[in-house]
């Protein structure tokens, strides 16, 4: 009975020094291996890449679109193609914000804002074009104004709808289209990209 007490304690002994080399070896504190060290810097970057990618798109509806150069201040309305008339919406007085494309917005994509060649639209732009680097504002309905730089201007067929394939895609811009030529025979993109927003 005594050399059975005497194991069942020194096994215990054992069990207790065992269990408390193991937990001061967890609990102390140690030098990082190389393993160690070369993880550190990834979960910081990762942090990082995930809080830059939770940021708050900025976006609104296009309700208003001024191009100072020109003189032009327009109000901007919904519009779009109507596949059943092969028509699309255009007003007399007012520019049209193609509702199939990006809304303003900080983060990509095209927004399409279109409208007559008339003096009461966007006549200015084709009598005399902006010059590259000249700014164009669009006033959302939330508030917010997002200020393009004219990077390029092209001319297209009326049937050209190319521009418009890839609209969420690459950074944010706005094209304007209007119509020009002698007889309107040309659909003129003058496209900016985003400079700011507030």
């Amino acid at each position: 009975m005594l050399r059975k007490l005497r194991l069942y304690s020194s096994i215990a002994s054992i069990y207790i020094i065992t269990i408390g080399v193991i937990g001061a070896a967890l609990c102390t504190p140690h030098a990082l291996g190389e393993q160690d060290t070369a993880s550190l810097p990834q979960a910081t970057q990762t942090i990082t890449h995930r809080t830059s990618t939770t940021q708050k798109t900025v976006s609104g509806q296009p309700i208003r679109i001024v191009i100072p150069d020109k003189g032009i201040d327009l109000p901007v309305d919904e519009g779009g193609y109507d596949a059943a008339s092969k028509t699309w919406t255009l007003s007399p007085t007012h520019a049209e914000f193609a509702v199939s494309t990006m809304p303003a917005n900080d983060h990509g994509g095209t927004t399409f804002i279109y409208g007559h060649g008339t003096d009461a639209v966007f006549g200015k732009l084709g009598m005399n074009r902006p010059a590259i680097g000249s700014i164009a504002e669009i006033y959302t309905d939330n508030n917010h104004v997002f200020t393009y730089t004219l990077q390029s201007v092209q001319n297209l067929t009326p049937n050209d709808t190319s521009i418009l394939r890839h609209i969420s895609e690459g950074p944010p811009r706005l094209i304007v289209q209007t119509c020009t030529g002698a007889f309107s025979e040309w659909r003129s993109e003058f496209i900016y990209t985003l400079r700011k927003v507030q």
